[in-house]
């Protein structure tokens, strides 16, 4: 049976951020060179570890092949740390594996994120998911209207994150 989907929106003025916590950076990278090549390889090898039953989890070759095409990343840093911490990924249309376009999005000035992952094997304060996705939609809507994602609805804990920053379930994928 297919995992059913909880599909977000939320417009900039809706956007209700969680205390920000200033230990934390994104950045936001749209190809790969030596300089992030290893960023993205650390989270790749803990994909593999933690998640090593999925079956289309991405390679670096999917890293390349995504940023050549319609995504750019978010990688995410804390200051206690001298590697990534986790990613995001984002595109101005809607995408499920990051690399084809499956529709545009249906209002202009918006954008997609979603494919958010975060290290489980550091030591991480225990806010980080709650910056990841603060961070990620205050530069997002700071420079768009809207913003779209979808999560698998058995993933509880990105939806309740939405939800207390100011998305509500809305209904995008054709």
């Amino acid at each position: 049976m297919k995992s059913e989907r909880y599909e977000m929106q939320i417009h900039k003025s809706e956007f209700k951020p969680l205390s920000f916590d200033n230990s934390f950076k994104l950045e936001i990278v749209s190809s790969l060179d030596d300089s992030t090549e290893l960023h993205f390889k650390n989270i790749i090898s803990s994909i593999d570890t933690r998640l090593s039953d999925w079956d289309e989890r991405p390679t670096i070759d999917d890293v390349s092949d995504r940023l050549k095409g319609i995504s750019k990343c978010t990688l995410f840093f804390h200051k206690d740390f001298d590697e990534v911490i986790g990613w995001g990924w984002f595109s101005n249309v809607f995408t499920y594996d990051w690399i084809n376009e499956v529709h545009p999005l249906p209002t202009k000035k918006s954008i997609y994120w979603g494919g958010t992952y975060v290290r489980k094997e550091l030591n991480l304060p225990r806010n980080t998911g709650v910056q990841l996705y603060n961070y990620g939609f205050k530069y997002f809507l700071d420079n768009n209207e809207y913003m779209y994602g979808y999560m698998d609805d058995w993933n509880k804990a990105p939806i309740k994150i939405c939800h207390k920053i100011g998305g509500r379930q809305f209904n995008f994928i054709k």
